[in-house]
C-alpha cells in the first residue's frame, strides 16, 4: 500500500486487515504514527519511501513482495500536502512549478511506477486488485487547486487505461473518489467552501475515513467484476 500512515490510509489499513490481508504500507514523515499503526496490525510491514523518488516507489514494492511473500492487492492512498496558506487559498498563481511537479509525482506517477512493476507479481499470483485514492474534484467540478484536480483526473484516466490493459491478466482497477472528509487533507479546505459542500451535500455531513476504508476494502478483498470505475463516496454531492 503507498501511503499509509494518513488518516485514510490507516483506516484501509486496519481495514483490510481485519479482513485478513497482511499488510504493507508505505511512510515518508511520521515514524512514530507509523510504528504505532504497524503494532497494532498483525503481520504489518511499515516501509520508508519517498514517493517522489520513482526508484524508492520501486524499492517498496519490492521489499513489499519480499515481506509478504507475494502482492496481490495494491492501495494508493497516499497524498501530498498542497501547502495551503494560512487562509486555506491556493489559487493558481500561488501554485509553482515545484509544487505541481510533487504533487503530479506523488499523487500520480507513483501509481504509474507502482503498477509497472507489479505486472509481473500479480501475473505470478493469477490477478490482482488496484484501488487508487482519488477525489471528488477528478469526477465532478467543484472548486479544487489546480495541481490537485491534475493530478486527481491523471488517476481517473489511469483507472480506466489499466482497466481495459490489464483486465485480460484477471486484474481490476477502480477509483474511489471521496468528498470532504473530517480530518486529513479535508482540513485544508477554506471555511467557506466547507459550508458550500455541506449545503449541496445529500447526506448533509462530511465523510469518515472508516467509510472510504470500507469501500477500499469491498473493491480490495471482495470484488470479482467492477473494474475501470470511479466510485464517488461524496454524500449525494
Amino acid at each position: 500500500m503507498l501511503g499509509g500512515s494518513g488518516t485514510v490510509g490507516s483506516a484501509v489499513c486496519e481495514a483490510l486487515a481485519g479482513a485478513g490481508a497482511v499488510v504493507a504500507f508505505t511512510f515518508l514523515h511520521g515514524e512514530d504514527r507509523a510504528a504505532a499503526l504497524a503494532a497494532r496490525i498483525t503481520g504489518a510491514v511499515a516501509l520508508r519511501a519517498d514517493l517522489v523518488q520513482p526508484a524508492e516507489v520501486e524499492a517498496a514494492v519490492d521489499r513489499a513482495e519480499a515481506a509478504l511473500g507475494g502482492v496481490d492487492v495494491l492501495v494508493h492512498a497516499a497524498g501530498a500536502s498542497l501547502g495551503a496558506p494560512p487562509d486555506g487559498r491556493l489559487p493558481l498563481a500561488a501554485v509553482d512549478v515545484a509544487a505541481w511537479d510533487r504533487v503530479m509525482a506523488v499523487n500520480a506517477r507513483a501509481v504509474f511506477v507502482a503498477v509497472r512493476r507489479l505486472v509481473p507479481v500479480f501475473e505470478r499470483a493469477g490477478g490482482g486488485e488496484v484501488v487508487l485514492i482519488g477525489s471528488v474534484d477528478a469526477v465532478k467540478p467543484i472548486a479544487a487547486p489546480v495541481h490537485h484536480a491534475a493530478s486527481k483526473a491523471a488517476l481517473r484516466g489511469m483507472t480506466a487505461s489499466l482497466a481495459k490493459e490489464l483486465g485480460p491478466h484477471n486484474v481490476r482497477v477502480n477509483m474511489v473518489a471521496p468528498g470532504l472528509l473530517e480530518a486529513g487533507l479535508s482540513r485544508e479546505v477554506p471555511e467557506e467552501l466547507r459550508r458550500e459542500y455541506l449545503k449541496h451535500s445529500g447526506a448533509r455531513r462530511f465523510g469518515k475515513a472508516a467509510e472510504i476504508a470500507t469501500l477500499v476494502r469491498f473493491l480490495a478483498m471482495e470484488n470479482t467484476y467492477v473494474t475501470g470505475q470511479a466510485l464517488a463516496a461524496d454524500g449525494g454531492l
